[in-house]
């Protein structure tokens, strides 16, 4: 276990270093310090950008998982809405899904107190936002849904994709894992997104669900039938 732990930090801190001054220039190029952008350039920059953050994810979930997995993450935890954590979450994922002409939805229920570590929930509804716009089909929809439930919150993200074969959670919360009955045309991403997610809400006294297709429509004007993927987390 700690020679893993040191070897997905190694590889981790090697895949960071070269892309920090990357994501640092992109941010001055768009920020245009260095002069005025065509809209075309703006939206190359753009897409560039989030593929840099889409490869921070993947490294933050290498550190992460390392962590997670030896008994060594330290939860720097405070009272916090669930759904501001959300809503900003929501609005990352539009960039990302732009380029598939996905439309990002929410529906809200009010705010939701949670005890809980900022930065690690961010990573893990990232997470599974990220799974969302991968599986979609183009100029689909996917929505983000958080409710009150037995003493605490659900959040759920919703998908229109081919589904997954829930009985296969298991298989698809363990690193470096796929099911290939679930996804026959290819290999979805990492294989981290889902560990990490998981062992995120279960640091904090949650876990993770998923449904396919969903057994509860929202109350929205889509109709889902590809993946519902709950994370649940006690009130504060």
């Amino acid at each position: 276990m700690a020679e893993q732990a040191a070897f997905l930090h190694s590889v981790a801190h090697e895949l960071s270093t070269p892309l920090t001054p990357i994501v640092g220039y992109l941010k001055i190029l768009l920020s245009g310090k260095l002069g005025s952008l065509s809209d075309q350039q703006r939206r190359i920059l753009e897409s560039m950008e989030h593929s840099a953050d889409h490869l921070s994810l993947i490294i933050d979930n290498l550190v992460d998982l390392a962590d997670l997995e030896a008994g060594q993450t330290e939860l720097r935890l405070a009272e916090l809405d669930l759904g501001e954590i959300f809503e900003r979450c929501l609005d990352d994922a539009r960039g990302v899904g732009r380029a598939k002409r996905l439309a990002i939805e929410r529906v809200l229920d009010g705010r939701a107190n949670v005890l809980a570590d900022s930065g690690k929930l961010k990573q893990a509804i990232a997470n599974l936002l990220d799974n969302a716009i991968r599986f979609s089909p183009h100029g689909g929809v996917v929505l983000g849904e958080l409710r009150r439930r037995d003493g605490g919150f659900e959040l759920s993200i919703y998908d229109q994709g081919p589904g997954m074969d829930v009985a296969q959670l298991d298989v698809l919360s363990r690193p470096f894992c796929w099911a290939a009955a679930a996804y026959p045309a290819r290999r979805p991403g990492a294989g981290l997104g889902l560990p990490v997610a998981r062992r995120i809400a279960e640091a904090h006294g949650g876990e993770l669900r998923a449904e396919s297709p969903p057994q509860r429509q929202p109350l929205a004007l889509h109709h889902f039938a590809g993946t519902r993927v709950s994370l649940l987390l006690p009130a504060a």
